[in-house]
């Protein structure tokens, strides 16, 4: 073939050089594997990226450095940032059916909350009677919870029901503390009678299906899971509720919270610049970290407590104040106030007929976690006063403006009956007051109906589970159920963003062989050990103890692609190593970080660390080693 020469006057064509990509191999212009994702900024072994990723997230779990899921966000991004998955393969985990059947979940608890079936149902088969002991109150408290949580929230569950058991205990003179160990517990056992029970069973049946293994029965594993709760049950009547701590009995809530110490009374001089203003309306008190109790008139038969909007402040009033001594001091010399004799307060001279003093938790989905009172504008919102916080079972009677709320924690507040139902609806704070019988809203009937539909379409029909609660979310809405906002409100995204990110990490798993690898050093350290009952009960130990370390969701997703792969290699059926580890992540009981359902109930029932290791460590050995023996004979050791 010819080629044309140069058109005159014009210099020879120059060759281009190819331009060699990262990911092209050799020197010639023959192209290598199309890459994964974009290209990466530098060149790294794709197993070893995932390794560290994983690493640096667990140290991260751990430690608490940063909320569980801006950890998931970060993993998708280096995942999809280094090309070590492409980004559609990085971003499925957030469109996976499993994700799409927690959020589903959630809204039927929402509704179940809403119209109070929990709540309810609780009542009647709780209500202590007259010769009711409290081994007979603790055993059917973990129960109850079991059954409940089999198709609910349990940490929606234990959010509905520490204000029933509050005012429970309360009417049988049993100390809280005695009661909520075994609410939250039986409700991690309820998690494991059906594949509805928690999120973490959810992102197991999604990596089983995505590792080519058949995916687990809406009632699969309901013989087990029920043979546990009653296992527990059991354990929390006899030996465990001997190790259950007695907290708190017989004080009043405002020494608990060490109130008295930081209250005091000022009267107002004619020259004060209060004179003629609301508390509302000055910035003073609030700049120096002091709360307004109540107002004593002079001459007056009773006081004003937590003064709104319209009372507004007289000449020789006498203000209850609350705050530390330096900045009453502060307040005094700045609002022209002079001091009075100390006040007494027993609950009494801080409550009347509309206003109370009561104890509130924050539960996992509250708007206040991770900000302070000031940031969220609490006492303009809310027209309550915060008396204290008491955080990680330390009472913190002042500075309590700027302290970051979490999960579990107790904050005594003070406010009209009025404003406390306002709070009381919005669930922003559970409120540990004594309840009256809940009576069932005009939706619980339709929202049993529509629940037992997406429970039966897969059974009866083979419809899709995640497809079948998705369509009962939806209905609950057309049907008037659940208000729109309602429902998008409920859904716990942070949640879901865990799931994403973390089947985007079992995705990366698999895509690089590490299961395999992992499977086989696995097999390689037990080596010598001839019985599988043996290796079953080492995943199961595993995967408790990585669940306390880190989430129950991360636990599983990674435990059960190893699991699956050391139980091919050895000609094994894997489905009974499977459940050791679906039962391992949701033995949290050694921990108060270790589930959100343990962090609600620090707070209420005053616990430390190291009454969930005294509690639940005997309970998970006495688990594990029921486990070791059922689930080979539930599901057979056959050679696959």
């Amino acid at each position: 073939m010819l080629v044309p020469s140069s058109p005159p006057g014009l210099c020879a064509p120059v060759p281009i050089p190819h331009l060699r990509f990262p990911w092209e191999k050799g020197r010639g212009l023959r192209p290598g594997p199309v890459p994964r994702g974009p290209t990466p900024l530098f060149e790294l072994d794709p197993q070893l990226l995932v390794i560290a990723t994983l690493a640096v997230s667990l140290l991260l779990f751990a430690t608490d450095a940063l909320r569980y899921d801006l950890v998931a966000a970060l993993i998708v991004i280096v995942l999809a940032l280094t090309g070590t998955l492409t980004p559609v393969e990085a971003y499925a985990g957030f469109a996976d059916p499993a994700v799409i059947l927690i959020a589903s979940m959630y809204v039927f608890s929402r509704a179940v909350n809403r119209w109070g079936l929990a709540e309810w149902i609780a009542q009647k088969l709780l209500g202590g009677g007259p010769g009711s002991s409290e081994a007979w109150i603790v055993l059917r408290i973990t129960v109850v919870a079991g059954l409940l949580s089999s198709v609910l929230s349990n940490t929606g569950l234990v959010a509905t029901l520490i204000p029933v058991l509050s005012s429970l205990g309360r009417r049988m003179r049993i100390a809280v503390s005695r009661l909520l160990i075994p609410l939250s517990y039986g409700s991690l056992l309820g998690g494991l009678v059906t594949l509805l029970g928690t999120s973490t069973n959810v992102a197991i049946d999604s990596e089983l299906r995505k590792l080519g293994q058949p995916g687990l029965g809406l009632f699969e594993f309901t013989q087990l899971g029920l043979i546990l709760v009653a296992v527990g049950a059991a354990y929390m009547v006899w030996p465990g509720r001997k190790l259950l701590p007695t907290n708190r009995f017989g004080e009043t809530l405002t020494e608990h919270y060490q109130v008295p110490k930081f209250v005091t009374e000022v009267l107002v001089e004619p020259t004060s610049t209060l004179m003629n203003r609301t508390v509302s309306e000055l910035p003073f008190f609030d700049r120096h970290g002091v709360a307004v109790l109540g107002i004593v008139r002079p001459g007056a038969e009773s006081a004003v407590f937590a003064p709104g909007p319209y009372n507004r402040i007289r000449r020789e009033d006498v203000l209850i104040v609350q705050g530390e001594p330096e900045a009453i001091v502060a307040v005094r010399k700045e609002l022209g106030l002079s001091e009075r004799p100390s006040v007494e307060v027993d609950g009494t001279r801080l409550d009347s007929g509309d206003v109370q003093v009561v104890e509130s938790v924050v539960p996992a989905a509250s708007p206040l976690v991770g900000h302070t009172l000031r940031e969220s504008d609490f006492r303009a919102r809310t027209a309550l006063n915060v008396l204290a916080i008491s955080q990680h079972a330390k009472m913190h009677p002042t500075k309590i403006g700027s302290m970051e709320l979490a999960v579990g924690d107790s904050l005594l507040i003070q406010g009209h009956i009025r404003d406390l139902e306002r709070m009381r609806e919005s669930r922003e704070l559970l409120l540990l007051d004594e309840l009256e019988t809940r009576e069932l809203g005009r939706g619980a009937a339709m929202t049993l109906l529509i629940l037992a539909a997406v429970l039966l379409a897969p059974v009866l029909f083979g419809i899709d589970l995640s497809a079948s609660a998705l369509a009962g979310a939806v209905g609950l809405v057309l049907t008037g159920c659940l208000r729109p906002d309602d429902a998008r409100k409920c859904i716990d995204w942070s949640v879901l963003l865990l799931v994403g990110g973390m089947l985007a990490l079992g995705t990366a798993f698999k895509t690089h062989g590490l299961d395999r690898e992992m499977g086989s050093i696995v097999l390689s350290m037990s080596e010598g050990i001839e019985s599988p009952r043996i290796l079953i009960g080492l995943f199961l130990v595993a995967t408790v103890l990585f669940t306390q370390l880190t989430t129950n969701v991360t636990a599983g997703v990674i435990m059960v692609q190893v699991a699956v792969s050391a139980a091919d290699q050895m000609g094994y059926d894997p489905r009974a190593f499977v459940m050791a580890v679906l039962t391992g992540a949701s033995l949290a009981f050694m921990s108060p970080v270790a589930h959100q359902a343990n962090t609600m109930i620090v707070g209420p029932g005053d616990y430390k660390f190291i009454d969930f290791l005294r509690v639940g460590t005997p309970l998970t050995l006495l688990l594990t080693g029921v486990e070791v023996v059922l689930l080979p004979w539930l599901w057979p050791l056959t050679v696959a």
